[in-house]
């Protein structure tokens, strides 16, 4: 049974360096994913700043052509046209500038969006972490509880054993080990008090497991003949 519970121990804690392992590797690309993300809006942004210089470009030339327009459109219908044309070329810039800026607007709201989402994901994955590792816990405390009462259990056991065999000695160090880890079985108490009493001749500890006996099982049936035991040996 030692054996079998050992093995669950280390199988439970396998299973958690796994999921520890498997989340580590889960946060690192999510985190990877973040730093791309990052990067396509930054290059993103440095276009904007491009466009917009080449919109200052463009301002500046069609000013230019506007103030050239006022001293020759009445004598050159060339230079009208040709201010059309420029002014067609702006609204078209204009246009795609709206829309770049619209696309990168865009893109920032989903990048928050990736961010928010990925907190979350994190903070998810953290607190199922958490979970499970108090699970775990608690599981490798009910396993200890576990494996302390069936210790106690074969200690008891064996000094049963030992009892019946007559080798009284062991008996009592195996009761004495059952009642180190459990000292509420009652049933230990009363045969180890027996056994000093009767045969070991040691009327201070005989008395002390007889006390507890009684302490542990107040409505026991022969509580009356374990108070005579105790008075006997208090003589």
């Amino acid at each position: 049974m030692k054996r079998i519970l050992l093995i669950i121990l280390i199988l439970v804690s396998s299973g958690l360096l796994i999921t520890a392992f498997f989340l580590v590797f889960i946060n690192n690309k999510l985190n990877l994913e973040l730093v791309q993300s990052k990067q396509i809006i930054q290059k993103m942004q440095e276009d904007n700043i491009s466009i917009a210089a080449e919109k200052d470009k463009l301002t500046n030339a069609k000013d230019k052509l506007q103030a050239d327009a006022v001293s020759y459109l009445a004598v050159n219908a060339k230079l009208q046209k040709e201010k059309d044309e420029l002014d067609d070329k702006l609204r078209k810039a204009q246009r795609i500038i709206e829309n770049k800026v619209a696309d990168l607007q865009r893109s920032n709201k989903k990048l928050e969006e990736m961010e928010n989402e990925t907190i979350k994901e994190k903070n998810s994955l953290n607190e199922k972490l958490v979970n499970e590792k108090k699970d775990l816990q608690d599981k490798l405390a009910s396993l200890e509880v576990t494996l302390q009462k069936e210790k106690a259990q074969y200690y008891y056991n064996l000094g049963v054993a030992y009892a019946k065999a007559k080798l009284y000695d062991e008996a009592i160090g195996a009761y004495e080990k059952s009642l180190k880890i459990e000292d509420n079985n009652v049933d230990a108490h009363y045969n180890v008090g027996l056994l000093y009493d009767n045969l070991q001749q040691d009327p201070e500890k005989a008395i002390f497991h007889f006390q507890k006996y009684l302490e542990l099982k107040p409505d026991a049936d022969d509580k009356d003949e374990v108070k005579e035991w105790i008075n006997r040996l208090k003589q």
